[in-house]
C-alpha cells in the first residue's frame, strides 16, 4: 500500500462511495474499515473508485474481496500480529492440504450454523471475501480467523490480538463443536 493524502474533494468522493456501498448491502463494519484506509492508501482509494464505476457484480465482488484483504492486512500490521510464516518449498503441498482440510471442516460448521450469508452477517465480512476465503488454499490471516471464531463460536472466542491462534487450535474447537 502506498501512503498518500487525499484531498478534501477525494474524501467527499470516498464518503459518497461508502454510502453507495451501504445502499448495496455491504456491512457497516466493512465500510468503516475501508473508508479510513482509502483516505491514506492510494490503492484502496482507487479500488473504491473502481467499485463505484463498475456495473459488473462479479467485478465488484472481486474488488470487495481485495479491499477486505487489505483491511485485514492493515489491522494485523497495526496490532503487531503480522508474521509471515516461512514455509519450505518441500512443505507447500502438505500445508496446502492442511489448509484446505481446515477450510472444509470450517465450511461444514458454517453450513450447519446457517451458511455463508449468516456468517457474513455475524462476522461483518462481505460474502465475496468469504467465498474467496473458502475456495482458495491460501493460509488464512489471523484477523480473519478471529472474526470467524467470534462469529461462529462466540462463547469459545477468548483470544487476544497478541496471541496468534493456529489452525490446529481452531480445528480442535470445530471438532469439539461438531461432536
Amino acid at each position: 500500500m502506498t501512503a498518500f493524502t487525499t484531498t478534501p474533494e477525494q474524501q467527499i468522493e470516498v464518503y459518497k462511495i461508502a454510502s453507495k456501498m451501504s445502499e448495496n448491502g455491504l456491512s457497516a463494519e466493512f465500510i468503516a474499515d475501508v473508508v479510513p484506509m482509502a483516505c491514506i492508501y492510494e490503492g484502496a482509494f482507487e479500488l473504491m473508485e473502481l467499485w463505484a464505476e463498475s456495473d459488473d457484480d462479479a467485478e465488484r465482488d472481486e474488488i470487495v474481496a481485495d479491499l477486505q484483504d487489505e483491511a485485514e492486512r492493515l489491522k494485523e500490521m497495526r496490532a503487531g500480529t503480522f508474521k509471515a510464516p516461512r514455509i519450505d518449498f518441500d512443505d507447500l503441498e502438505k500445508n496446502a492440504e492442511a489448509v484446505l482440510e481446515f477450510k472444509r471442516e470450517l465450511r461444514a460448521l458454517v453450513d450447519r450454523l446457517g451458511g455463508i450469508s449468516e456468517l457474513s452477517e455475524r462476522s461483518g465480512i462481505p460474502q465475496p471475501s468469504l467465498s474467496r476465503f473458502f475456495s482458495s488454499a491460501s493460509f488464512p490471516r489471523n484477523t480473519t480467523i478471529y472474526r470467524l471464531v467470534n462469529a461462529l463460536l462466540p462463547e469459545r472466542a477468548r483470544f487476544s490480538w497478541t496471541s496468534p491462534i493456529s489452525i490446529t487450535q481452531i480445528s480442535a474447537m470445530i471438532w469439539e463443536e461438531q461432536n
